[in-house]
């Protein structure tokens, strides 16, 4: 084999391993781009606590006081405030609304329904 052929076929070979890195790479960062970190942080409020669920590093949602309760009313404590935010994580995570109803906080024991 001549010169020039061995660089030749050392070219070729090191542009096809540039090209599988590059494709590898690019197929890796695609992945990790669409992954976001969904979580509920509790959030002190001039109601009482709420919760931020955050994707990211950013607030997907901004619940101040309890949903579903007439008026605004806010959570006793960052605790109740995260159990629930953690609900509405594990909602959309299973791709359902992330809506919460009284009876669910009424078996949560945060809110019972006036009779």
């Amino acid at each position: 084999m001549t010169i020039r052929g061995k660089y030749s076929l050392i070219a070729i070979a090191a542009l096809l391993v540039s090209f599988a890195v590059i494709f590898f790479n690019r197929h890796n960062k695609s992945d990790q781009e669409e992954k976001v970190f969904i979580h509920a942080e509790p959030v002190q409020t001039v109601y009482g606590w709420g919760y931020n669920i955050m994707a990211g590093d950013k607030i997907h949602i901004k619940q101040e006081f309890m949903p579903a309760v007439p008026g605004k009313q806010g959570f006793k404590s960052a605790a109740d405030a995260t159990m629930v935010g953690n609900l509405v994580v594990q909602k959309i995570i299973a791709n359902q609304l992330p809506t919460i109803t009284i009876h669910e906080l009424d078996s949560l024991g945060l809110y019972k329904e006036p009779h």
